[in-house]
């Protein structure tokens, strides 16, 4: 089962899309209650409130919830005016907006939305396979996602703090990539 037009999947869910109303659900609550439609969520403690990303968790489970970054240049950079998508953006305080206020993409890296992730709720085997297996499943990239055998060793080793500690790439440490 498809949702109208054969949507399989919703990119950005809740953002940019109007809000769930009892009486006008919308997008996202046909992306939700879809068992077949997979959703993204930017989980940067900024677009979606905690209780949202743990609404889409417990509805869609990791199978079918992507944890994205969206992020733009300043991500990792910090603070400053850019130019991203033909619009001048500004960073501050980590938090990326248009002129009018708008929230403009994120500057969030993976190893923070996962620690953001499982500062929210969600377990840590959860918050990786979202990052990792589901999206190359969704993608049918048979040799990422996963450690096991026939797979990429495309490796990133996190400390207990989420900070990258080693990079490896096909079996083989890379330095710098840090």
């Amino acid at each position: 089962m498809l949702l109208i037009g054969g949507v399989n999947h919703i990119t950005h869910c809740c953002n940019a899309m109007p809000a769930i109303h009892h009486r006008s659900p919308g997008i996202t609550t046909a992306a939700l209650e879809n068992d077949h439609v997979s959703i993204q969520a930017i989980v940067d403690g900024i677009h979606l409130h905690p209780g949202m990303v743990r609404l889409m968790h417990k509805t869609k489970t990791a199978n079918r919830m992507v944890l994205i970054t969206d992020a733009l240049q300043a991500m990792g950079v910090g603070d400053g005016s850019y130019f991203f998508g033909g619009h001048q953006v500004t960073v501050t305080d980590g938090v990326a907006r248009l002129k009018d206020g708008t929230l403009a993409s994120s500057t969030v890296t993976m190893n923070q939305a996962l620690k953001i992730s499982t500062d929210m709720g969600i377990s840590l085997g959860d918050s990786i396979q979202m990052a990792t297996q589901t999206p190359a499943e969704l993608l049918n990239c048979s040799h990422i996602g996963q450690i096991a055998p026939t797979f990429d060793a495309n490796l990133i080793i996190l400390d207990d703090d989420f900070n990258v500690t080693s990079c490896f790439i096909e079996g083989k440490k890379e330095e710098a990539a840090l």
